[in-house]
């Protein structure tokens, strides 16, 4: 059964909300600046995408009447949420459930634990889902997943069964992730990090740039949508495959079959794809892979790839959400964004890549890619909203 996606909202390195991100996103500007919330002295990079301070970030979840997050994933959590809640009618309902995305929670607040001496006992991974659940009156079921960088794609997956098991009318998914000098350095030991910013599919690529923000969409299941959807979540696909801990499976067998998986719940056919939203990190591997994903897809049939990883840099487990919220804002204008820092296709890794500036497209239907440390994939469909359909 698909689902309406009635209202979004986000946070980035572009700042507070879906039009700073969306215009910067068209634009083909890159966040990926160097490094002030931590040291990266003696890194292999010292850039990242860092979304606003922790003070703008309570203010504008002030509009929730929530007290202030103890930690900065919740506090990104909960501002996307105050724009993609605003007007919602928010008395608390069993019919309302929230599912969040994340690899790590509110990791800092075990770290200070760590670092006191202590054992935390808090379960920080739900700590920002829990703080959702009560900021929207959610009392359906709470969950939080954790899939690597396909966290919040396979969120909204969770989200659809719930919908078609009737178990709710509405769920709020969210993604969301802080930078943490943790995981920078754990990148860091993995060679993976770049010291410019994330180009994918660049012949002059060097690595990904992290990046961390968060974003919120609403589900609803059609027929109770009070409000004209901005796009429609027609399908879900995952599969996981065992070729390497960190590395891709350089034929994409698995990513494909998450993408034909989600085509088939999505009740159409790869012909009818008309635009492919990249996991794109910027890591040769990565794009490679994906090459070849589209190749195995298309069958060499020039559906216009794009991203968004050189604009936001990799925000790991809230990267899902930000791509569908990107993907179904660009789908309701009719438009493909250009990758940020594309200079040039790397011919070992051909795609039709949107290159240097915005288009416009009239393609209705398109296929967002996810892919995850350990083998994990993962496909959306989501389809323009077109009134009576």
């Amino acid at each position: 059964m698909p689902a309406d996606i009635t209202s979004v909202g986000a946070v980035t390195g572009h700042g507070l909300g879906c039009e700073p991100l969306l215009s910067a996103v068209l634009a083909g500007r890159s966040a990926i600046r160097p490094l002030t919330r931590f040291s990266a002295e003696g890194l292999c990079s010292t850039l990242a995408s860092e979304a606003p301070s922790d003070e703008v970030l309570v203010a504008a979840a002030s509009r929730l009447g929530q007290p202030p997050a103890r930690d900065r994933a919740t506090r990104l959590l909960l501002a996307a949420a105050a724009e993609a809640l605003d007007g919602r009618d928010l008395r608390p309902s069993v019919r309302r459930a929230v599912v969040v995305g994340t690899t790590k929670g509110a990791l800092e607040l075990a770290v200070q634990g760590w670092e006191a001496g202590g054992v935390p006992t808090e379960d920080v991974l739900g700590a920002p889902a829990r703080a959702l659940a009560l900021a929207c009156g959610a009392r359906g079921p709470v969950l939080t997943v954790g899939a690597a960088c396909a966290s919040s794609a396979v969120a909204l997956g969770e989200a659809l069964a719930l919908l078609e098991d009737g178990v709710c009318d509405e769920v709020v998914v969210g993604g969301t992730e802080a930078l943490h000098p943790f995981v920078y350095r754990g990148f860091h030991a993995l060679k993976a990090l770049s010291p410019s910013p994330a180009a994918p599919f660049d012949a002059g690529r060097s690595g990904l740039s992290l990046g961390e923000g968060a974003a919120v969409l609403v589900l609803e299941a059609p027929g109770c949508a009070r409000r004209s959807p901005v796009a429609v979540l027609g399908g879900f696909g995952a599969s996981t495959d065992g070729f390497d801990q960190t590395a891709p499976d350089p034929t994409g067998s698995g990513l494909a079959t998450a993408c034909h998986r989600a085509l088939q719940q999505a009740k159409v056919g790869v012909e009818a794809v008309e635009r492919y939203h990249a996991h794109g990190t910027g890591t040769l591997l990565n794009d490679r892979m994906e090459a070849a994903v589209h190749a195995s897809l298309f069958g060499g049939r020039d559906v216009p790839v794009y991203g968004i990883k050189g604009s936001v840099g990799h925000t790991l487990g809230a990267a899902g959400a930000l791509d569908a919220t990107v993907c179904a804002l660009t789908l309701r204008r009719g438009v493909l964004p250009p990758i940020a820092n594309l200079q040039r296709v790397d011919p070992s890794s051909p795609v039709p890549a949107v290159q240097g500036v915005a288009r416009p497209s009239p393609g209705a239907l398109a296929l967002v890619a996810n892919a995850g440390f350990g083998g994990i994939n993962t496909a959306l469909v989501l389809r323009r909203w077109e009134a009576g359909r």
